[in-house]
């Protein structure tokens, strides 16, 4: 039995490729982005005791990232073979591309039955901080950040924790809106109608996690 299992959903090597509401998807170059989601990794080990990472990736690593990499998660997966989902991680949707990435981290946790008592979710190259109280995420409910113009439909989800009884359910969730999705539904919106059929959610303001968007490297504010 795992304590907590996080997942980290990253892309260190973006594609030139726009979003359907953006030209640019990212202003970091690879290099950068590989130190944000190496302070990722550091600060998940500060802050959660007991953790164990998986990272889901889909970048064709050099020997440099592939070595920090392997030496300082628990587990990897690169879809970077799979190039049949490529489409889908790298395509026009932003919410296709996270959804995919965390259906296939899913169905990696189940069939190595990866079986934990607290189930995180955050995204690459963004990193906990001072404010990060791990005890208030130590518990049987599903911890949120409702901080998106405070509507409690729109919710954040650069960090997430869910119990493991409730990862199953989300899994069903993403694979019955692919269409939705492709239809470049927000993911932030798609969060918020599985949130809402969900018991024992608690919303907090002050989540403890920072980091920059990739669109224009502003500070998001959102979750600090």
């Amino acid at each position: 039995m795992i304590q907590n299992l996080i997942l980290i959903t990253s892309i260190i090597d973006t594609p030139n490729k726009p979003f359907n509401y953006c030209d640019i998807r990212s202003v970091f170059t690879r290099k950068e982005r590989f130190e944000q989601t190496k302070k990722t990794i550091i600060n998940i080990k500060k802050f959660i005791p007991q953790s164990k990472i998986l990272l889901v990736e889909c970048s064709n690593f050099d020997d440099e990232e592939k070595k920090y990499f392997y030496n300082n998660c628990d587990y990897i997966l690169n879809l970077w073979d799979n190039t049949e989902l490529h489409p889908y991680i790298f395509g026009l949707s932003k919410s296709l591309g996270e959804g995919t990435l965390t259906i296939q981290a899913f169905k990696y946790i189940f069939d190595n039955n990866l079986i934990c008592n607290n189930f995180f979710k955050i995204s690459g190259r963004y990193y906990l901080n001072e404010n990060f109280n791990f005890n208030f995420f130590n518990n049987n409910n599903n911890i949120i950040c409702k901080k998106i113009d405070n509507d409690i439909s729109n919710i954040s989800t650069i960090f997430y924790k869910l119990p493991f009884n409730y990862i199953i359910n989300f899994y069903n969730f993403l694979n019955s809106n692919i269409n939705n999705m492709i239809n470049c539904i927000g993911y932030e919106i798609l969060f918020g109608l599985f949130i809402k059929n969900c018991n024992n959610v608690i919303f907090i303001d002050i989540i403890g996690v920072e980091g920059y968007i990739a669109v224009d490297k502003s500070l998001n504010l959102y979750i600090t």
